[in-house]
């Protein structure tokens, strides 16, 4: 009975670890980049060298995950026409990146047949082709049960909210989170996660959360918007209702995956 009750007791031990690396931190980088139309194809190549220096960043465990998203609407005058996305399994290593040297150090290796001048002038290109408008330091603090893997032309959607009174998190997760994983259920979302914003930080903040929804292709996306949102009991309305009080809902953005490194 002893040796059972030992093995039962490791046994819920190792579930518990298990599950406690299941539900490790992530903490993501945004970069939002201005490219102008005559920058296009470069910026292009910039990007092809970089997704190199991130694949070798990730072998050398700086990072988890790196990606490329180009963004709709994307009008010169609405703003950022890309996005890149990086990933970290800790805020330190998020917020020590490392510097020039580092990235060097790490582009060298990546290419190993590429000489250090012309190293140098894909980093003084990847300055030239696009301008970062904004950075934006994310930790995720919910999401959805799935298994959905993204893939080059992954879609989502990216909704800016800015949180009003403190309920706004317990909110998203109590009474919308239930909702969007019943869309995954129902196939008509891939996943849903919370993001609440670290850095920049204050009151005069555009954002505090971004809520982000996936879609396999712009198909999926499309037939999600076109569908009604179905029968909603009395209940759940008066509490969503309740829930939109805590958070102002400030702009969406369509985002699409065009390059991935994992």
């Amino acid at each position: 009975m002893k040796k059972l009750f030992t093995l039962a007791l490791i046994s819920l031990m190792t579930v518990s670890l298990m599950a406690q690396k299941s539900e490790q931190k992530l903490y993501l980088l945004f970069e939002f980049m201005q490219v102008n139309d005559e920058n296009g194809s470069d910026y292009w190549k910039v990007e092809d060298f970089w997704s190199g220096i991130h694949k070798q960043r990730i072998a050398d465990k700086q990072i988890i995950g790196w990606d490329l998203w180009s963004l709709t609407p994307a009008g010169t005058k609405q703003g950022s026409q890309f996005m890149t996305v990086t990933l970290f399994s800790s805020l330190k290593d998020m917020l020590q990146p490392g510097g020039f040297e580092d990235i060097v150090a790490s582009a060298k290796k990546a290419y190993p047949k590429m000489t250090e001048k012309e190293i140098n002038e894909m980093l003084d290109k990847t300055v030239k082709s696009r301008d970062i408008a904004n950075q934006i330091y994310l930790e995720q603090i919910d999401k959805t049960k799935g298994d959905f893997q993204m893939k080059v032309g992954t879609v989502a959607t990216m909704d800016i909210m800015k949180q009003l009174e403190d309920g706004y998190e317990k909110a998203e997760s109590e009474i919308f989170k239930p909702w969007h994983q019943k869309m995954v259920d129902t196939d008509k979302t891939e996943g849903w996660q919370l993001l609440r914003v670290i850095l920049p930080s204050g009151g005069d903040g555009f954002g505090t959360h971004i809520t982000v929804s996936m879609y396999k292709d712009m198909a999926q996306l499309a037939t999600f918007m076109e569908a009604p949102m179905g029968d909603i009991d009395y209940m759940t309305q008066s509490a969503a209702t309740a829930g939109f009080k805590t958070r102002e809902w400030k702009e969406k953005k369509i985002a699409a995956l065009e390059k991935m490194v994992r």
